[in-house]
C-alpha cells in the first residue's frame, strides 16, 4: 500500500470482483486523467483471479491504497458505501473496473461539482469486452425520455427524483458519476437501503442520496464515460432464477423509489404505479421472461405498486384492443 500526504479533493474508488482482464485499461484511463488531484482506494471482493497481479502492476510507481476482502461480498453498493467511509475526498467517483473513460472525464465533471452541484453525471458509451462500442445498446435514460439527454442541463435533485428516478434509474452508469461525499448519517442510511441489492442497488443509492441531499445535480452531453457489457457484468441476466430475482428486487425497490419521491398520501404511489410510467417493466417481464399463463395470473414475483401497475396496464391494453376490434372497418 502507498499513500499520499497531499489532501486530495476527489477520492476515486475502484470496487473489483475477477476482472483482472479490464483492470488495466481501467486502472491507465484513471492515472492518465488531466485532473490528477486524487487519491485511489482500490477494493477488491475476493477476487480468484489475476486482479491483485494486476493492481500491484498497474500502480506499483503511483499512490494508492488496496483493501482485500477475504469473502465475496456479492453487495456491490456494500463496496460502495465501504469505499466512500474510507476516502477522505470531498468528492467521490466510484470507477467500476472494468469500465473505461475519456482523459477528460474527472476534470469536467469536477468542474460541474464547483459550480454548486452535489452530483455530476455525463453521457455513457457502450463498449463490448474488447472495447469496441455497441451500435445496438442505447443510453438508457433516452428511453424515457428521448431528448432530455441529448443536450447538457442542470436540474434540481429532487425535480430529477420525482420527474425520472420515479420511473427507472435515470443515472445510468456508476462509473460516469462524480458525487459529493455525503456525511454519515446519509451513509449510515444507505447500508439498509441498499443491502442485498444486485440490480437495484445504485438505483436506490443515487435516488435517496439525492433525496437527502438536495441541491442541484448537473449532467454533461458528452459521452465521457465507457460502460462495458460482458457475460460477467450485473446487467448480464444467465438463468431464469437469477431473471425472477431481478424481477423481486424491482418490485421492492419501486416502493422504496415511490415512497421517498411522493410519500403521502399512499394512495399516490398507486396513481403513479399505474400511470404507464413502468411499461419498460411490463414489457420484459412479458417478453424477456415469457411468464407462463399461471405466471401471467398470478404475478408471483412481482409485489407492491408494481404488481397493482402491471394487473392495470395489462388490463388497460386488454379494454383498448377489444374496442380497436369493435371499430368499424369501413
Amino acid at each position: 500500500m502507498k499513500e499520499s500526504s497531499q489532501s486530495p479533493l476527489v477520492s476515486i474508488i475502484v470496487p473489483n470482483y475477477n476482472h483482472a482482464a479490464f483492470l488495466s485499461e481501467r486502472l491507465r484511463s484513471i492515472l492518465s486523467q488531466t485532473f490528477q488531484n486524487f487519491e485511489l482506494i482500490v477494493l477488491d471482493d475476493a477476487s480468484t483471479d489475476d486482479s491483485l497481479a494486476v493492481i500491484r502492476e498497474q500502480l506499483q510507481d503511483h499512490p494508492h491504497q488496496v483493501f482485500c476482502n477475504a469473502t465475496n461480498s456479492g453487495q456491490p453498493c456494500s463496496q460502495w458505501l465501504s469505499g466512500i467511509k474510507k476516502a477522505s475526498g470531498r468528492y467521490i467517483w466510484i470507477a467500476e473496473s472494468d469500465d473505461s473513460c475519456s482523459p477528460k472525464f474527472l476534470e469536467r465533471m469536477v468542474s460541474h461539482l464547483e459550480q454548486g452541484n452535489v452530483l455530476a453525471y455525463c453521457r455513457t458509451t457502450s463498449i463490448d469486452a474488447a472495447g469496441a462500442p455497441l451500435a445496438d445498446q442505447s443510453f438508457w435514460p433516452d428511453a424515457v425520455d428521448p431528448d432530455r439527454w441529448q443536450h447538457s442541463f442542470r436540474i434540481q435533485a429532487e425535480d430529477l427524483c420525482r420527474d425520472f428516478m420515479d420511473r427507472g434509474n435515470v443515472i445510468a452508469n456508476a462509473s460516469g458519476v462524480v458525487f459529493r461525499k455525503p456525511d454519515e448519517a446519509i451513509l449510515q442510511a444507505l447500508g439498509p437501503l441498499t443491502a442485498r441489492r444486485r440490480c437495484t442497488g445504485d438505483w436506490l443509492f443515487w435516488t435517496h442520496y439525492l433525496m437527502r441531499m438536495g441541491g442541484s445535480v448537473s449532467f454533461d452531453s458528452e459521452a465521457l464515460s465507457c460502460f462495458r457489457c460482458h457475460d460477467q457484468s450485473t446487467r448480464s441476466i444467465d438463468s431464469r432464477r437469477r431473471e425472477r430475482l431481478r424481477f423481486g428486487e424491482y418490485s421492492s425497490a419501486i416502493a422504496s423509489v415511490l415512497k421517498i419521491t411522493r410519500p403521502w398520501p399512499r394512495c399516490h404511489w398507486h396513481a403513479v404505479a399505474t400511470s404507464g410510467g413502468w411499461d419498460w417493466i411490463l414489457y420484459e417481464y412479458l417478453w424477456r421472461y415469457n411468464p407462463s399463463r399461471a405466471e401471467k395470473l398470478c404475478l408471483s414475483i412481482i409485489h407492491g405498486p408494481l404488481r397493482l401497475g402491471i394487473y392495470a396496464r395489462l388490463l388497460q391494453s386488454q379494454i383498448l384492443r377489444r374496442r380497436y376490434w369493435s371499430w368499424p372497418t369501413s
